[in-house]
């Protein structure tokens, strides 16, 4: 690992027990990961692309979880989709497995109406708010994104893939008073939240390395402090919010959780497993980092998955509002 910084190498050795440290060694070095991709429920059947992926030789695994994911074996590449009918009529679309995760982690059976209203904070390129259109077709969605390029890729994404009626907002979500003027709007929240891009660190990625900086991450850390703190106010009570990441970095994951649960009382943080997907490798607990211990149930609740070849590394949290007297 003579090529990452040292500093950055200090964190990772601070962060990872030695055995997880051997693994993201693994996969910092290697040049790409199993491709991955996802049906569109909207435009398609899974025996339809099934059938595509078998008349094209591409040998896959369907996975149960997250739904409708399809992880290719290792000699497959993102070019033997590309040229497939399926995917250019938008029936399929790349996505790595950990980015499919987050959206499958609110409740669904808790949610048994159909006037919920769902926020997605942070949304471009709009495949998470796909899938929550499609996990809840008769829901009230918004999604938010401040950049205008990527606002328009999300738009045009949304259009080709069927997303239909998505209310679309070109602003920046720390501005939604401007947009919805009524408290405890949202049933559900997912801030899949602007971060410091982690995911990338790989020996081949010398851009992204002669470029990483704690400077970055401190500046994300209160972006992501802003937003949620913007938010809060907005989800209701026993409305779930989703926060994630693809960033390794404490300060933009364990935290702001940290945070969050001091300054709001009425937060409780839910469990995540995801000992179900056997492609996902996961660390053991983070309680400290540097000089803050972080509350107890962030260690036993939330979830770092760890780089390896089928994923690129994510943070995934999960908090409830509950009532506070």
């Amino acid at each position: 690992m003579n090529t990452i910084p040292e500093n950055l190498t200090l964190r990772l050795a601070e962060i990872f027990s030695k055995e997880e440290f051997d693994l993201l060694k693994t996969s910092i070095s290697q040049e790409r990961r199993s491709v991955s991709c996802r049906l569109n429920a909207l435009k398609s059947t899974e025996t339809e692309i099934e059938e595509a992926f078998f008349k094209a030789s591409l040998s896959y695994t369907k996975l149960e979880f997250p739904a409708w994911c399809y992880l290719f074996d290792e000699n497959v590449q993102e070019s033997d989709l590309w040229r497939l009918k399926i995917y250019k009529a938008w029936k399929i679309y790349m996505q790595w497995i950990s980015s499919q995760i987050p959206v499958q982690y609110f409740s669904n059976e808790k949610w048994k109406i159909k006037s919920l209203k769902i926020l997605d904070a942070c949304a471009a390129p709009g495949w998470k708010t796909g899938q929550l259109r499609e996990q809840y077709p008769d829901a009230e969605i918004w999604a938010f994104e401040s950049s205008k390029i990527r606002y328009e890729k999300m738009t045009h994404n949304f259009e080709k893939l069927w997303y239909e009626n998505i209310n679309t907002i070109h602003d920046d979500v720390k501005n939604i008073a401007k947009h919805i003027e009524e408290l405890n709007y949202f049933d559900m929240i997912l801030i899949d939240a602007p971060c410091s891009w982690e995911w990338a660190v790989s020996l081949s990625n010398t851009k992204f390395l002669e470029n990483w900086s704690l400077g970055q991450i401190k500046k994300y850390y209160s972006i992501q402090k802003w937003i949620c703190d913007a938010l809060i106010p907005y989800l209701r009570v026993g409305g779930e919010l989703l926060y994630s990441t693809c960033t390794m970095a404490p300060e933009e994951n364990e935290w702001v959780i940290h945070y969050l649960l001091c300054k709001y009382p009425e937060l409780q943080l839910e469990n995540i497993d995801l000992e179900q997907n056997k492609y996902i490798k996961t660390k053991k607990w983070l309680r400290q980092f540097e000089k803050l211990t972080f509350k107890k149930e962030i260690s036993e609740n939330c979830v770092r998955v760890i780089p390896s070849e089928y994923s690129e590394w994510f943070f995934i949290s999960k908090i409830t509002k509950v009532w506070t007297e």
